[in-house]
C-alpha cells in the first residue's frame, strides 16, 4: 500500500485525485494547508506528497514550502489546464513530477514509480544489551498485577474504555514510552453482519494508545494481509525488533520494520480470545532503556488474551443490546397492541398501541402490573406460561373503549431446552372495523339470498296461478263442458303438488334432521319414491334394480330418506320422461358398524356437463325454466345427515352413473 499526503487547499481540487481516494492500493490523508501536515511529514510514514489546486498558477506557490518541508518525499504537482510554461516553473519550484487532472489510478502508479523507495532501506536500532541484572521486573508480585489489572473491569461493557484504561495501567507496570492496540475494524465473524467486505475484516484500527501522536494514529493502520499484522495473525507469536536482523531487505517482509520504525515501537504481541487473533499490541522501549524478558513477556502476553476475551465479549454485548434494541424498537413501531411477560408472570414489555389499549394513553413510563390485565387476556396468558395449554385467539372489550372490539393472539416464548413455566407474548389487534364489515357483508349476503329466494319463488308460484287463473276466468263459461272440467282437475293436482313439493323442500331445508330409527329395505324404499315421483309429474316410468337388492337394508329417518330418494328421481325423470331409470346396489361389508351401500342412478337422458354437474347441488342453481334449483341441494344435506356422501358425475361414456349415494349399511 502506498502511503500519500495530498495537500489541497480548496476542497473542491480533492477530487483531481478521486481515482486515489476510492482505491485500495492507497492510503491517502488529505490535509487543507502544509502547516497542518507538518507533524505527519515528521513521521516519516509516507511515501509520496501531493499538492493540487483548482488551477495550474494556484498550485506553483505551494511547491516550494512543501520542498522545504519534505525535502526527501518525491513531490508531485497537480492541476488542470498545465502549459510548457507553467509545467516549467513548477519544476524550477521543486516539483519532481507534474500530472495533469483528471487523473486515474493507473496512470498515476506508472508515472511514480520511479518516485516510490524500492525498499524501506532503514536499518533498524541494534538493541543494546543490558546488563541481567538491569532488568525491571513487572510488578512487585503477581498479585499486584492481577489487582492493576482488575481496575480493568469496571469498564468491561465499552472495549474502548478499558482498552485504554488497561494501556495505561500496563504502561504504569512496564515504564514504557509508548503502547498501541490495534483491534479489528468490525465484530469477529461469530458477530459480523453478513456481507462484510474482506478488506474490512482485516483492517486493524488504533482501539488505544498512549505516547504516539493522534495525527498520526489517524492515518496508520496495520492489515492481516502484510506487515507486521499478517505476521503476528499468521504465527501467533511475539514478535522482537532486535530479533529481526540488520535491515529490512533481509526480511520476508519489509514492511514490518518501516511499522515498528514509524510507531516506535519495539515488540509486537498477538491480542487473542483463545481461539483467534482479533488484534495486535505493540509496546515501545522502556523509559530506562532496558529491554524486556521472556518471562515479562509471557506475562503481558496471557493479560492480552484476557484482555481479547473481555473484547470478544464486549462485542457480544453490543450485538445482544442491537438486537434488544432492535426488537423493542419494532414491537413499539407496529400497530398492533403487544404484551411480553416472564416466566415469573412479570410483564417484560408493552408498546405504545397496548398502552393506549389498557390505559386510554401511551404512559410508557409508568410500568404495568400484571394485575391490570383484563381478566381473560390475564386468565389466558396464566394458562399459557404456567401450564403450557395455548387458547385460540379471542375477542374481547377495553373497559376504556367499551365501542371496539379487540382480538387477542397469544404465542408461547420457550428457549431451548426450557421447561414450564415459560415467557409468553400477546398481540392485541382493533377488529372494531373488520368486524363491522363482516357485520355488513352478512347484511348484505342475507338481503342478496332473501332477495334471490324471493325472486325465485315469485316466480315458481307465478307459473303454478297461471293455469289455475286461466281455469277460473273460464269457470262461468266453461264448467258445463266435461273437457274443461277434466281439465281444471288436471291442474288443480299439478300445480297443488308442485306448491307441495316447494312447501316440504322448505321445511327440510329449515328444520332440524330426524332421528335415524328405522332400519329400513333399500329396494322396497327405492321402489316407492320412485313410484311417488312419476306421479308428481303424471309420467310413466320403469325403474330397474340390480345389484345387491336383496338384504342391503340402510338405518334411516323414513321421511327424510324417502325425500332424498324422490328429489333424485324427480331429477331423472324430467330429464327423459317415461323413459327407464336404473339404480344399482352395492354392498361393501366390512366390520360390524362399518358397511357401505353404493347406489348408482343412471337416467336415459343426454346426462350432465362437468361445469353443470359441478355446481348441481349448489342452492338455487338449475338449468330449467321451472324449479327453484333445491332438489339435490337438500337431497345431499338429508343423505350427510345419514352419514353417507352423494355426488353429481357428468356423463363421460355412455355407462357413467349420473348420480352415487354412498350410506351406512345396518
Amino acid at each position: 500500500m502506498i502511503h500519500i499526503l495530498l495537500i489541497a487547499e480548496d476542497p473542491l481540487a480533492s477530487t483531481h485525485a478521486a481515482a486515489l481516494l476510492t482505491s485500495s492500493d492507497f492510503k491517502v490523508v488529505r490535509k487543507d494547508d502544509l502547516g497542518s501536515a507538518r507533524s505527519l511529514l515528521a513521521t516519516g510514514l509516507f511515501d509520496l506528497l501531493i499538492v493540487t489546486g483548482s488551477e495550474a498558477s494556484d498550485v506553483i506557490p505551494l511547491i516550494p514550502a512543501s520542498r522545504s518541508a519534505a525535502p526527501d518525499l518525491g513531490l508531485v504537482a497537480l492541476a488542470p489546464g498545465w502549459d510548457a510554461a507553467t509545467e516549467a516553473r513548477a519544476y524550477a519550484a521543486g516539483a519532481d513530477l507534474v500530472l495533469s487532472a483528471p487523473l486515474t489510478a493507473a496512470v498515476f502508479t506508472a508515472a511514480t514509480r520511479r518516485l516510490l523507495p524500492e525498499s524501506p532501506a532503514r536499518t533498524a536500532v541494534p538493541p543494546t544489551a543490558p546488563a541481567p541484572v538491569a532488568a525491571l521486573p513487572l510488578a512487585a508480585s503477581a498479585l499486584e498485577v492481577l489487582r492493576d489489572f482488575s481496575q480493568v473491569l469496571g469498564y468491561s461493557l465499552d472495549y474502548k474504555l478499558f482498552t485504554q484504561h488497561f494501556v495505561l495501567k500496563l504502561r504504569e507496570i512496564l515504564s514504557v514510552n509508548r503502547i498501541a492496540i490495534f483491534l479489528e475494524h468490525t465484530a469477529p465473524p461469530t458477530v459480523q453482519p453478513a456481507g462484510t467486505p474482506a478488506d474490512e475484516a482485516a483492517r486493524l484500527t488504533c482501539a488505544a494508545a498512549v505516547g504516539i501522536p493522534r495525527d498520526l494514529l489517524e492515518c496508520i493502520e496495520l492489515t492481516r494481509s502484510s506487515g507486521i499484522g499478517h505476521h503476528v495473525t499468521k504465527r501467533g507469536q511475539i514478535l522482537r525488533l532486535d530479533a529481526l536482523g540488520g535491515s529490512a531487505a533481509e526480511l520476508p517482509d519489509p514492511k514490518i520494520l518501516r511499522e515498528f520504525e514509524i510507531l516506535g515501537c519495539q515488540v509486537a504481541l498477538p491480542v487473542n480470545d483463545r481461539e483467534r487473533t482479533l488484534g495486535v499490541a505493540l509496546i515501545g522501549g522502556r523509559v530506562t532503556g532496558g529491554s524486556f524478558s521472556d518471562a515479562e513477556l509471557q506475562l503481558v502476553y496471557h493479560l492480552l488474551e484476557e484482555l481479547g476475551l473481555a473484547v470478544k465479549n464486549s462485542w457480544l454485548h453490543d450485538q445482544l443490546s442491537s438486537s434488544h434494541r432492535l426488537f423493542g424498537d419494532v414491537l413499539s413501531a407496529i400497530n398492533s397492541g403487544c404484551l411480553v411477560v416472564g416466566a415469573d408472570l412479570r410483564v417484560l414489555h408493552t408498546n405504545r398501541a397496548f398502552l393506549q389499549f389498557l390505559r386510554g394513553d401511551t404512559r410508557s413510563g409508568q410500568d404495568i402490573d400484571f394485575s391490570e390485565l383484563p381478566p381473560p387476556l390475564a386468565a389466558a396468558l396464566h394458562d399459557l406460561v404456567e401450564k403450557g395449554r395455548l387458547t385460540e385467539p379471542f375477542f374481547l372489550s377495553s373497559e376504556r373503549h367499551p365501542d371496539r372490539t379487540y382480538r387477542v393472539s397469544l404465542l408461547p416464548l420457550p428457549g431451548a431446552g426450557r421447561r414450564l413455566a415459560q415467557p409468553a407474548m400477546a398481540t392485541v389487534e382493533d377488529f372494531t372495523a373488520i368486524k363491522a364489515a363482516q357485520r355488513a357483508e352478512i347484511e348484505a349476503s342475507n338481503l342478496r339470498l332473501m332477495t334471490l329466494i324471493a325472486k325465485r319463488f315469485a316466480h315458481e308460484i307465478r307459473n303454478s296461478l297461471v293455469p289455475l287463473t286461466t281455469h277460473h276466468q273460464l269457470l262461468d263459461s266453461d264448467y258445463e263442458s266435461p273437457d274443461f272440467r277434466a281439465s281444471l282437475k288436471t291442474a288443480l293436482g299439478r300445480e297443488t303438488s308442485r306448491i307441495q313439493r316447494f312447501t316440504e323442500q322448505m321445511l327440510f331445508l329449515s328444520q332440524p334432521p330426524g332421528a335415524a330409527d328405522e332400519v329400513l329395505p333399500a329396494a322396497l324404499l327405492l321402489q316407492e319414491c320412485f313410484e311417488r315421483a312419476c306421479r308428481a309429474l303424471a309420467v310413466e316410468g320403469r325403474l330397474e334394480l340390480s345389484g345387491d337388492v336383496e338384504g342391503s337394508f340402510v338405518r334411516a329417518h323414513r321421511p327424510s330418506l324417502a325425500h332424498a330418494f324422490e328429489e333424485i328421481f324427480l331429477n331423472g325423470l324430467q330429464s327423459a320422461p317415461a323413459a327407464l331409470l336404473r339404480v344399482r346396489l352395492q354392498a361393501e361389508r366390512g366390520t360390524p358398524g362399518a358397511g357401505r351401500l353404493r347406489l348408482q342412478f343412471r337416467d336415459q337422458g343426454p346426462g350432465l356437463a362437468p361445469a353443470v354437474a359441478a355446481r348441481a347441488t349448489e342452492p338455487f342453481f338449475t338449468t330449467r325454466s321451472t324449479g327453484v334449483g333445491l332438489g339435490l341441494t337438500i337431497a345431499r344435506r338429508i343423505i350427510e345427515q345419514h352419514a353417507g356422501q352423494l355426488e353429481v358425475l357428468p356423463r363421460i361414456t355412455n355407462d357413467d352413473p349420473d348420480v352415487i349415494l354412498q350410506l351406512p349399511l345396518a
